[in-house]
């Protein structure tokens, strides 16, 4: 959209930076139908970018924001990456064996990310509004006065309820509201390229981490290209760049040359963590408010998981269904995630920032190979890349709750409060014939109730159930045994789902009756045996706070 457009005096949220996580957060609130302006000071998208790889994770929230379809018919699968190390394949780690709902990165181009994304808003109404950028804000109790100019400098001011900056490591909103960030920059810039690889010897649905000089990384794009990430260690080295490269997938693949390349890009990479993610009716999130090494490839995913997070809360708030204290866990909960994928980062940094020397290679080779050879290594490994296994467990916002006693919780088998729910399936639709899993009963906006039935339990009736849950909010009844076995309502049996291999309980760890809430977000909210609904009722008390 042009800049020449009119911005509206007042909008419940302005969204500074329409990358993939302001782009993530805009659609989030508009599918929720809480209107907001998102802004962007560039008169149109970048045409370039660095960020390919999106995690299992972020795949995970792209479908439940209903684009799935786009990225995976627009998208190159990888199924895993090769390690090197003087010409030689020396470990390996597969995604095929993770338990997920996509096991597997998707590789595309940031630039097309952002157009699947910003199609999505548009057919749910929303826009970019381009041009515009942010010269300053102030807030009160209750708002925020953002002034803005457009590229041709026309100023205007725009009042808002929430003020989200996803406006990158820069970010010109961290500035205004004097949030401080730690952090270093790294001491080599990155660079790639793109092109084709024709003949290459190895498998192409995955990359190829190349660990001695000159240490690069090929991973597999769409269309049959290949997207070349390498290190520029000094200023003697940027001016036989492709030759360079072409040393270096020779040695990969003898003979190989990289075909029909566009124009190297060079960049630098920073760790930053900013010191809060809130202040006051201000927001960051993304490089905002954290920014990474792109050797794991989390910052893009970190992003969108930020937005995934905070988007329901802010929508919450909005329509009056919490208190604005709800939005304290965000930073609680998010800021974390990116501290460790930081340190996680700087680790891998180092590990790859070695002399070009045999016995040094030969030490990290050494090292890459204890970690990645056995199983339990290789698993890890494969977990870390998804980032499914990032938890809330310490959270304001979970709730745990047995009988028993806390002794009885550390028992539990399965996930645990604050965990994502796992995929499992398949569960079986007794008046609709339907076939579903887990992951397919988060479809909604709203948060999802569990109720993980056995046959020693009377199943709940439908009223109560309903009565317990706010506006929006769904909820359904699992058993392995028929509903025959049970005592209950008609109503009830609409929400009735047959876990007939048992392999969704066997999953959830469930052995006596247990009931679970879901956030919106896929996260575990409460988890309760048995099953009492007024523990419902206080978890949606904890959210007015």
């Amino acid at each position: 959209m042009s800049h020449s457009q009119t911005l509206p005096s007042h909008t419940p949220v302005l969204i500074v930076g329409a990358g993939p996580t302001g782009l993530s957060l805009a659609i989030e609130l508009v599918r929720r139908n809480v209107e907001c302006l998102l802004i962007d000071r560039n008169p149109a998208p970048l045409p370039f970018d660095r960020a390919t790889v999106i995690h299992s994770r972020s795949l995970e929230c792209f479908e439940t924001m209903g684009t799935i379809d786009e990225f995976l018919a627009r998208g190159h699968i990888m199924r895993g990456f090769n390690i090197f190390a003087f010409g030689k394949k020396v470990a390996q780690t597969s995604f095929e064996s993770l338990e997920c709902r996509h096991p597997y990165d998707l590789n595309l181009a940031e630039n097309e990310t952002e157009e699947i994304l910003t199609a999505r808003l548009e057919s749910l109404g929303g826009r970019v509004s381009r041009g515009w950028s942010l010269e300053g804000l102030n807030q009160t109790d209750t708002e925020v006065t953002a002034a803005l100019k457009s590229a041709e400098g026309v100023e205007t001011t725009v009042t808002a309820d929430w003020l989200v900056g996803t406006d990158g490591i820069h970010s010109r909103v961290r500035e205004s509201i004097g949030v401080s960030v730690a952090g270093h920059q790294y001491p080599a810039r990155w660079g790639v390229v793109d092109g084709y690889l024709p003949n290459w010897q190895h498998e192409p649905d995955r990359a190829a981490i190349q660990i001695d000089a000159p240490a690069l990384n090929p991973v597999p794009m769409p269309g049959n290209r290949w997207r070349i990430y390498f290190r520029v260690f000094d200023e003697t080295q940027t001016d036989h760049l492709l030759e360079q490269i072409d040393a270096g997938l020779a040695s990969l693949s003898p003979g190989i040359r990289l075909q029909d390349p566009d124009q190297p890009m060079l960049y630098h990479t920073f760790r930053q963590l900013s010191a809060h993610y809130r202040s006051s009716r201000v927001l960051l999130a993304g490089d905002a408010a954290h920014a990474c090494s792109p050797i794991e490839g989390h910052g893009m995913n970190t992003g969108i998981q930020d937005s995934f997070n905070l988007g329901w809360k802010l929508a919450h708030v909005i329509k009056g269904e919490a208190g604005d204290g709800l939005l304290n866990s965000y930073e609680l909960e998010r800021r974390p995630i990116a501290n460790a994928v930081g340190v996680s980062g700087d680790v891998a940094e180092e590990l790859r920032t070695i002399p070009d020397e045999p016995a040094a290679v030969e030490r990290v080779k050494r090292a890459l190979c204890a970690m990645l050879l056995p199983a339990r290594g290789q698993l890890q490994a494969a977990e870390a890349e998804t980032e499914i296994s990032f938890h809330y467990r310490d959270s304001p916002l979970v709730r745990g709750y047995h009988a028993a006693g806390a002794t009885a919780q550390q028992n539990w088998l399965g996930p645990r409060p604050g965990d994502c729910l796992p995929e499992a399936g398949p569960l079986f639709h007794l008046q609709t014939a339907a076939t579903l899993t887990l992951f397919d009963l988060l479809r909604s906006t709203g948060h999802l109730l569990l109720w993980l039935a056995t046959d020693e339990l009377e199943a709940p009736n439908a009223p109560d159930l309903e009565y317990a849950l706010q506006p929006g909010d769904t909820c359904v009844v699992i058993s392995t045994a028929l509903p025959e076995k049970f005592e209950h309502s008609d109503s009830t049996r609409a929400k009735w789902l047959i876990d007939e291999t048992g392999s969704v309980h066997a999953k959830l760890g469930i052995i006596d009756p247990t009931l679970f809430l879901i956030r919106p977000d896929g996260h575990i909210a409460l988890r309760c045996e048995p099953p009492q609904l007024e523990q419902v009722t206080a978890y949606y008390q904890l959210l007015q706070t």
